[in-house]
């Protein structure tokens, strides 16, 4: 026997059972790299088609902050701000898989889950609004009568359930509601006594409050605050989004509302408005790949409580606000 083939008799040589278990777990180890890299492909690619981050209000409500000024009559007021209340609502029928909770289950779009929780909140909070408008703003005093339109939109268009597709629908519904406020808002701006529009200091006040009331901000943050053994893993994710589209529709309104009202942040509140409003865009422009929940002191991120600490310092922020006015 030759020294050469003396050497390799003396190597162990791998067994095809070997071979397979080695390829088996590098397969392992690339699978996960692999497979998370075409998932943020994907999902990226996605994202240019329907955005799923919102940093900047869009450009309906630049334009429309910059057509109505502090200077301006009390119905362009009005109109401007209840334009604010239905601006998310129209930017959700309007975007490009359009309003998806309804779709049928044979659509790819109804497992959508995120953009179907984010609209959730915005009908929820759009139709909060709408009720408080409706009630407190657009009437001189309590005992008045309500205003026609914003009474069809509140009772019946925007308090219809967001998941029907026929007969009727709720795109057609939401249109409707939608119809109702731009007429009221018309009747406005032409100086018609039908359309009232009446802000006073304690509406200003009310207002901020009802929006980190029990009734409207206190329910996202009750599902963000909620023990984990009551939350399935598989609704993390909805209760995020869903909070998202509310902050989406109190970010409009309230952008409009110090822009209209200047002297909220005159009497102190400069601060607060600052730091409320960068909470809201971080919610506005959370999206992460993958939501997670950490628990205790896990390495993994606690996505949802993330979101709760957000909403809790705008609600703090908001209530120095309301009573910084009151006082």
């Amino acid at each position: 026997m030759s020294d050469t083939a003396e050497k390799r008799s003396l190597i162990p040589q791998m067994t095809k059972f070997g071979k397979y278990t080695v390829l088996i777990l590098l397969a392992f180890i690339l699978i996960w790299p692999l497979t998370g890299g075409f998932y943020w492909a994907v999902y990226r690619g996605y994202t240019l088609i329907d955005p799923t981050r919102f940093p900047n209000l869009d450009p309906n409500m630049k334009a429309l902050l910059q057509a109505t000024t502090s200077e301006s009559e009390p119905g362009q007021k009005g109109a401007a701000l209840s334009e604010s209340i239905r601006n998310r609502l129209e930017q959700e029928m309007n975007s490009v898989f359009g309003w998806s909770i309804n779709d049928l289950i044979i659509s790819p779009t109804r497992w959508l889950d995120n953009r179907a929780n984010r609209q959730r909140g915005t009908i929820f909070a759009t139709r909060m609004m709408t009720n408080f408008f409706s009630t407190n703003l657009a009437k001189y005093g309590k005992v008045d009568k309500e205003n026609t339109n914003l009474k069809e939109a509140r009772e019946k268009y925007f308090a219809f359930t967001s998941d029907s597709w026929w007969f009727p629908s709720s795109e057609s519904m939401y249109e409707d509601g939608i119809a109702e406020l731009i007429e009221y808002e018309t009747a406005l701006r032409d100086g018609n006594s039908d359309a009232v529009f009446n802000m006073r200091t304690d509406d200003m006040h009310n207002m901020l409050e009802f929006i980190i009331g029990k009734e409207f901000m206190d329910e996202p943050l009750g599902l963000l605050v909620q023990s984990d053994e009551n939350v399935p893993y598989t609704e993390i994710d909805d209760h995020i989004y869903y909070t998202q589209g509310i902050t989406l529709v109190v970010r409009d309104v309230l952008r409009t509302f110090v822009h209209l009202y200047p002297e909220i942040e005159e009497k102190g509140g400069k601060e607060n408005i600052l730091i409320a409003f960068k909470e809201m865009d971080e919610i506005c422009t959370f999206d992460p790949l993958i939501v997670l929940r950490g628990k205790h002191d896990s390495i993994m991120a606690d996505h949802r409580g993330k979101i709760a600490r957000y909403l809790i310092s705008i609600r703090e922020r908001i209530n120095d606000l309301a009573q910084s006015i009151k006082s």
